[in-house]
């Protein structure tokens, strides 16, 4: 591993950072909530961000890999329009729909960096929740209690496309200079409740990742399969085209408030450690470094670690120890000295 190589990326982020050119985040730009942290971090020599999220609420619609479905799926209609949903055979493990899912990218439908304010008629009307959190594919949704699929089997929920709740915590991905360097700040991390935080193999670079266990992500949503009817049997073409344009909750709408209360509450908590965690660094990252920057070189020099520091100390504190026993012992000669002196005078005197 370079230290060139790693000086030579952190210049090059931090131009990035401080151009007006956007990032490659959906945003462009870096949120507002991490500034500060982001940049006590690249302020110092060892470390610099590649990335960052300050904590977010959202909902995901899952994508499809319909040649994956293929090999394990009856044969459709051919007049099928696009955005069909393809069913999965009866034996096809939930495994490989996971696999076949995450292998073509799905559809955010609602991120919000900041808690839901709930509107003043959000009690009476929950109809809210549906239009904010599905976004433009409101009018797609089915309500729990207005399902036809309401008795649908949890196997074949699970086989289907789903959409997800979400509320993610602050997440920071660092380049460190060096290993070590790398160990110090995830020891701080862990310390300040990151408990998910790591250093993330690489061979080329030393990269770590802070995470905390605030995470909340439940399923709420599905699309039904259309390949198959409940019979087992193929549906019609118009029936498929019907059932493709549905989104089903799976849960009521209350159920959704709570999800979203409780992911307010984890903002809220979210914040609160990234305070407790950027005042640690303040404490003890930096001055961990004006503490190197100032230490004593050795007898040759050279920059001392831990251990050649110590053992200076240590031998310092020895010869101090020795000169003061040294001086005392010679004031209490002279003392001594001093009051013979005395005595004698004393006893002359006498005579």
């Amino acid at each position: 591993m370079s230290l060139d190589g790693f000086t030579l990326r952190k210049k090059a982020i931090l131009i990035a950072l401080n151009s007006d050119t956007p990032d490659k985040s959906p945003k462009g730009y870096v949120d507002e909530p991490l500034l500060p942290l982001i940049v006590l971090i690249n302020n110092h020599k060892d470390y610099v961000t590649t990335s960052s999220c300050s904590g977010r609420i959202c909902t995901y619609l899952e994508g499809l890999d319909e040649e994956a479905q293929g090999a394990g799926a009856d044969h459709h209609d051919e007049d099928e329009e696009d955005g069909v949903v393809r069913g999965y055979d009866e034996n096809t493990s939930l495994a490989a729909v996971e696999a076949a899912k995450r292998a073509k990218g799905g559809q955010w439908l609602y991120v919000s960096h900041d808690p839901v304010v709930f509107p003043e008629h959000s009690i009476q009307d929950q109809r809210w929740i549906v239009d904010l959190l599905f976004g433009p594919e409101a009018h797609r949704v089915v309500l729990m209690e207005d399902s036809a699929h309401s008795d649908t089997r949890t196997l074949d929920m699970a086989r289907s496309q789903l959409v997800y709740f979400k509320f993610e915590p602050m997440i920071l991905h660092i380049e460190s200079s060096t290993p070590a360097a790398a160990k110090t700040f995830l020891n701080h991390s862990l310390f300040s409740g990151y408990r998910n935080s790591g250093i993330l193999p690489s061979v080329k670079r030393t990269m770590l990742a802070i995470r905390s266990t605030l995470k909340l992500d439940a399923p709420i949503a599905y699309i039904p399969s259309t390949a198959r009817s409940a019979s087992g049997t193929q549906s019609s073409a118009s029936g498929s085209r019907d059932e493709a344009g549905k989104i089903h909750l799976m849960v009521s709408l209350t159920y959704l408030r709570v999800l979203i209360e409780l992911s307010n509450d984890k903002f809220r908590m979210n914040v609160a450690q990234m305070g407790r965690f950027e005042k640690r660094l303040t404490e003890h990252l930096l001055e961990d470094e004006s503490a190197g920057e100032k230490k004593k070189v050795g007898d040759q020099g050279e920059w001392e670690d831990k251990e050649a520091r110590r053992e200076r100390k240590r031998k310092e504190g020895l010869q101090k120890q020795e000169m003061a026993a040294m001086a005392k012992a010679e004031d209490d000669a002279r003392k001594a000295a001093a009051a013979a002196e005395e005595e004698k005078e004393t006893s002359l005197d006498h005579n």
